[in-house]
């Protein structure tokens, strides 16, 4: 498993942090929504419009990618 550390993480270009999603997001939605909202800070609400969801679907979907993304970052760089 690949680990980053947060301050690394902030040197990795678009291109990269893409290339991460789509390793470590389940489903397309999921990723193609943590990617515009990663990149592009698109707000919730118009990524919501968007995709054609609630808000609360929304950020449930965003929250599952967050995890599955994140989860690959510590702190401190060191394994979980």
């Amino acid at each position: 498993m690949l680990y980053i550390t947060f301050e690394y993480a902030d040197d990795l270009s678009n291109w990269e942090i893409c290339e991460l999603i789509d390793k470590y997001v389940r489903g397309e939605r999921a990723r193609a929504i943590l990617k515009r909202r990663l990149i592009d800070e698109i707000t919730q609400e118009k990524l919501a419009e968007e995709f054609d969801l609630s808000i609360s679907q929304l950020k449930r979907i965003l929250h599952k990618a967050q995890e599955q993304f994140f989860r690959h970052f510590t702190m401190e760089g060191e394994k979980k």
